[in-house]
């Protein structure tokens, strides 16, 4: 979005064009890396997961009151480290921290069946307005079939992005919660804003789902079974800047590159004075 600042040029100070140049240098950095495909600063997100009690819109793009509501509530978590693990790497880690195999469940007289009914994401902050979001939802309905009908399980669940095509990499963990049967209104949504490492892209999503304290993922769901998963226009906070627009006197408005060239040109002068 545009900020305007309101003023005359010949009352800006030199110093405050030289704060533009800096500005521009800066975007200039960013968007040059873009273009690289290597992302500025370790993969940092502010994420939160919730359980729902009633079935959310399905639709990409929410409107702008959801889009301020779910706004304000990821907006109340800090930033923190990815652990940007591969899945591959998250598995073999389980593999030698889990107390349990399923496969060991039979001896128990238990019988658990795990499903995603659905899953899709939405988008809702994008502030420099060039169609790539900071911040999205996704959310998922996972269901367990049991030899006890209303039987509660505790799950847990791995979040991956794909940049592009590329490895699945995690990005949030989930608390355990817990689902039963085929319950229709037991969504869990995870809320995230992407502070910063993740540069300007298209992403995928893939949802593990963990039965607690055991080490097998019990189902999965991904951009290969829905494109509401596929393709997610994403970047980073870093990336998603407001542009600040000076108005001139007698019309018209300057960016901050144009902002650089003048105060450039305002040094030339000064040397050439001297």
């Amino acid at each position: 979005m545009k900020t305007p600042f309101q003023g005359t040029l010949s009352s800006l100070s030199i110093k405050t064009l030289m704060a533009a140049m800096m500005l521009a240098g800066s975007a200039a950095y960013a968007s040059a890396d873009t273009l690289t495909g290597s992302p500025i600063g370790a993969p940092m997100v502010s994420a939160v997961g919730t359980q729902l009690s009633d079935k959310p819109d399905s639709s990409r793009y929410v409107d702008d009151a959801m889009a301020s509501e779910l706004k304000a509530r990821v907006q109340q978590i800090q930033a923190v480290a990815a652990e940007p693990k591969t899945r591959e790497q998250v598995a073999a880690q389980k593999e030698t921290s889990a107390k349990l195999q399923r496969s060991r469940q039979q001896s128990y007289g238990v019988y658990h069946e795990f499903s995603f009914y659905n899953a899709f994401a939405r988008l809702f902050e994008d502030r420099d307005y060039d169609g790539f979001h900071r911040s999205f939802s996704v959310t998922f309905d996972a269901d367990v079939y049991s030899n006890y009908p209303d039987e509660s399980v505790p799950v847990y669940a791995e979040l991956y992005l794909s940049r592009n095509g590329g490895d699945w990499v995690r990005y949030f963990t989930t608390e355990t919660f817990y689902i039963r049967g085929a319950n229709e209104l037991d969504d869990y949504e995870v809320l995230t804003t992407l502070a910063q490492g993740y540069g300007t892209d298209h992403y995928d999503v893939l949802i593990d789902l963990y039965e607690v304290g055991y080490s097998d993922i019990v189902a999965t769901i991904s951009s290969d079974d829905t494109n509401d998963l596929y393709a997610l226009p994403l970047e980073s906070a870093n990336y998603d800047t407001e542009e600040v627009v000076i108005d001139v006197e007698g019309g018209g408005s300057l960016g901050a590159g144009a902002l650089a060239l003048l105060a450039l040109g305002a040094c030339l002068r000064r040397r050439e004075r001297k």
